[in-house]
């Protein structure tokens, strides 16, 4: 297979997203314009013309299909600003043998100014979408064009000799790469003019006080569940983390490891199984979010991992960018510093998609967790609460579960019954509402094997009668 013959079957096969998109060539010339336009103002990325959604070429030989010149001319012809980008027109053959053609645009994105269609229309590329922004989301887009720009500033006094070659060199291999070092840096844009950028001071060197003081991860373990001051401070571990951002995220990751209190809950078949208070996903998946998308150019505050007795804090400078609100979060994607993030996606720490802060739901509901809390205090930073509930579990811990929890109980129970115990051995206290919604049955089916376990003295109850909706069911011996 050549190097040609690589490259279209990347863009057959590449699964559409944020950097890639295949459209028939019948596609209205106008949203051809409009895919540009939310390509340049996210992180770029190739529009291809003449392949199918399932990879299969259909190029341009065919009665539904449009001439290529009008594709070509689509940016000028309903872009009130150009982006840069090149366009490239394949040869290829197609199933049937026949030669055709496709054509592809490879568009860089735009840091200097947001791409607006003639008709004032603005789009952004987010996952696999080329979505329309409402006036606020230009507005917000509008702002953080300073902060993308600001990854692209060359840092003054810099040069080759604050780089760690050690760094470079483990960069190298991800990327399966012998080339120069200088001569990567500069193909990355890590480098100009002699000089590292703001991104590649962050990746490769490990003098960021120098430059960038602000640039830094600061770990703040307190004793209780708030934050106190003066004579009654109570700071038992405070850690700045400031080297380069691949040492910096293993250093971080380790230590925060060691100071995870360990809990027990109850597991499936009946099995006590200790485990962390946070799902190592949740808060490492936090932080490296705090350390993509947190505004560089806000120099008078740092990434901030607060850990209490009962909640740990993570917060990163700047409020939440462009079409991102804490509605959406879960769903919407926006680089802020594309080109930092591009280089985490090597170290498998960032994703392409954003299944991430989906996950970190998913995670603290396994662990039986609250759900995340994402805030924006004082609309100038971004924090994510994760909630431990140590306390409960602890006095869980503390009753002779054994003694009422045992393999030979769970070989007893039904599906259902057995999903109600564990739920309320990790949880505590449960409404039969919530029960219900467990179990996925009525809330009367709930009500019936509750009482089943009430009798065979497992379950008790709070509650003035049985209708009471407010009436709680716990384990015996755990009230």
């Amino acid at each position: 297979m050549t190097d040609r013959d690589g490259y279209i079957e990347f863009l057959q096969t590449e699964a559409e997203g944020q950097l890639i998109d295949r459209k028939r060539a019948s596609i209205n010339p106008k949203d051809v314009a409009q895919h540009i336009s939310a390509f340049a103002n996210a992180e770029g990325g190739k529009l291809v013309i003449g392949i199918e959604d399932n990879g299969e070429i259909s190029g341009f030989n065919h009665t539904k299909a449009k001439k290529k010149e009008l594709y070509i001319e689509a940016p000028f012809e309903y872009l009130y600003r150009i982006p840069k980008y090149k366009h490239e027109v394949i040869e290829v053959k197609k199933l049937d043998g026949t030669m055709d053609e496709i054509l592809v645009f490879n568009i860089e994105p735009s840091y200097d100014a947001i791409i607006t269609l003639k008709d004032d229309s603005v789009y952004l590329r987010i996952n696999d979408k080329s979505r329309k922004l409402t006036h606020n989301q230009i507005t917000n887009l509008e702002y953080d064009r300073g902060s993308r720009r600001f990854e692209e500033e060359l840092v003054e006094h810099s040069s080759i000799e604050d780089v760690d070659k050690m760094l470079i060199r483990e960069f190298k291999q991800l990327l399966n790469t012998n080339v120069d070092d200088e001569k990567l840096l500069k193909a990355r844009g890590f480098m100009r003019e002699g000089k590292l950028t703001v991104a590649g001071l962050l990746l490769f060197s490990n003098n960021i006080s120098v430059y960038l003081p602000s640039a830094r991860i600061r770990f703040m373990r307190y004793e209780g569940n708030k934050e106190e001051s003066g004579t009654r401070l109570n700071v038992v571990k405070d850690i700045t983390f400031d080297k380069a951002l691949p040492i910096a995220i293993r250093e971080a990751r380790v230590f925060i490891n060691t100071q995870l209190r360990e809990y027990t809950f109850l597991g499936k078949e009946g099995k006590f199984i200790t485990l962390p208070e946070y799902p190592e996903f949740a808060w490492f998946e936090g932080m490296i979010n705090a350390i993509v998308h947190r505004r560089y150019d806000n120099q008078g505050d740092h990434i901030r991992i607060k850990m209490f007795d009962d909640r740990l804090e993570i917060s990163s400078p700047g409020a939440l960018p462009a079409s991102v609100t804490l509605e959406n979060i879960k769903e919407e994607r926006y680089s802020r510093n594309p080109k930092l993030a591009a280089a985490l996606t090597q170290y498998k720490w960032v994703r392409e998609s954003n299944e991430g802060v989906g996950r970190i739901f998913d995670e603290m509901k396994e662990y039986f967790l609250d759900d995340p809390v994402y805030s924006e205090p004082n609309n100038s930073s971004v924090q994510l609460t994760l909630k431990n509930n140590i306390v409960a579990r602890k006095e869980r811990e503390m009753s002779r579960v054994s003694n009422i929890i045992t393999p030979e109980l769970f070989e007893s129970l039904n599906e259902q019954q057995e999903l109600i115990v564990r739920h309320l051995y990790n949880e505590g206290e449960l409404t039969a509402s919530k029960i219900a919604s467990i179990i996925q049955r009525s809330a009367p089916t709930a009500r019936k094997r509750l009482k089943e376990l009430e009798e065979m003295n497992i379950v008790s109850t709070h509650g003035s009668s049985k209708n009471d909706p407010k009436r709680t069911y716990y384990l015996i011996g755990f009230e």
